[in-house]
């Protein structure tokens, strides 16, 4: 019977776990969506899950290669969502690739940054 208790609580668990994690996915989706407005949407992910986290940055890019809008998903629970990432907003995408690092972003943000412009350039000359 305990154990049977425990099984019950450890899947009840990992269910309301999933469900969040789909709430967080699609409410940095729609965020995501909300970008492509304002240019060519990419979004990079970089760090490890449990050395200081990952970080997923999204990034509207216009024609000229200039920034636009700039969002970042970092944080340890489902609960955390994407905050606007003003380091960016209005950086030359060749600013972002290079080695220097960027005021006011972590390292794992930056990387994420480089990521979203490379996929970025694969699909369009940026």
């Amino acid at each position: 019977m305990t154990l049977l208790l425990i099984i019950a609580a450890v899947v009840g668990g990992w269910m309301v776990q999933m469900y969040l994690t789909y709430q967080q996915s699609m409410a940095f989706n729609r965020q995501v969506l909300a970008l492509r407005r304002q240019g060519t949407v990419s979004v990079g992910a970089a760090g490890k899950r449990y050395r200081g986290g990952r970080a997923f940055v999204a990034i509207a890019i216009d024609d000229h290669g200039v920034v636009r809008d700039a969002i970042t998903l970092k944080g340890w629970t489902t609960f955390t969502r994407g905050r606007p990432l003003a380091g960016l907003v209005g950086l030359r995408t060749s600013r972002i690739i290079a080695a220097r690092p960027l005021d006011g972003l972590s390292t794992q943000q930056h990387e994420a940054a480089r990521q979203a412009v490379d996929l970025a350039k694969s699909r369009v000359p940026v």
